[in-house]
């Protein structure tokens, strides 16, 4: 299903440039080839969801896309999304949205600054600055309707493959080489060792403390135990000097 996922990605992508060269043309045109692709490219990635077992935020994101997708699909075969007007600015919100999506992942990795962290920054940014200018074509451009749903398919098709790509499946370990099968042995392996390192470091800390508390007096550790000031005791002198 990964190479599924590619290669519709792929082939949105493909649909998306399509239409940019096609500036003549109305979106009711083809607006039945568009939903039936975005029918397909949405049900592929529901699918596709069930596959992967990498990050399991991942795969999250890949079904709500394929879902989003699919009902988008739906709408523009039933006529609801049809007016060339309109249409650029429902697939721009698609488009802002999945780029939000996609730099809260690369934020994720800020640390790790891997390809993970650089794939979705990238389709990240490309989203984002294409759905924003879908809103302020007619102040800069004024691209034609069909040409501004083409490039909004262009950058989801890349969303789509970026999916397809960076979304990790687990081989069953029956068809696993022993190769794959020493390589998750040895991962394994350096997960423990990380994890014994930080619970022998939170064991000596919580020793550190309980022996930083046992050497603490009371009254340091409890306020109430402490004299109020503000509390006068009566001198017992005084009372001897006035009998006097």
């Amino acid at each position: 299903m990964r190479f599924l996922t590619i290669v519709t990605g792929i082939l949105f992508t493909a649909g998306g440039v399509y239409l940019v060269t096609q500036e003549g043309i109305t979106f009711l045109s083809v607006a039945f080839a568009v939903g039936i692709l975005f029918l397909a490219a949405g049900l592929i990635e529901v699918i596709s969801h069930n596959s992967f077992r990498g990050d399991g935020d991942d795969g999250t994101w890949v079904l709500i896309d394929g879902l989003t997708t699919f009902v988008l699909g739906a709408l523009i075969l039933l006529g609801k999304i049809s007016q060339d007007i309109v249409v650029p600015q429902v697939l721009g919100l698609w488009v802002l949205s999945t780029g939000i999506r996609n730099l809260a992942k690369a934020w994720e990795k800020l640390e790790v600054r891997n390809s993970y962290f650089y794939d979705h920054l990238f389709v990240g940014l490309l989203n984002l600055i294409v759905g924003l200018y879908v809103f302020f074509n007619p102040d800069i451009f004024n691209l034609a309707s069909i040409t501004l749903v083409g490039i909004c398919i262009v950058v989801q098709g890349l969303n789509i493959a970026n999916a397809g790509i960076t979304i990790r499946i687990f081989k069953p370990d029956v068809i696993k080489t022993r190769e794959e099968k020493l390589t998750d042995a040895a991962k394994k392996a350096r997960d423990a060792q990380i994890a014994a390192r930080e619970a022998l470091e939170a064991a000596k800390a919580a020793h550190t403390e309980f022996k930083d508390v046992a050497l603490t007096p009371a009254e340091l550790l409890d306020k109430t135990l402490i004299p109020n000031p503000s509390e006068k005791s009566e001198d017992p002198l005084k009372g001897l000097s006035q009998k006097l």
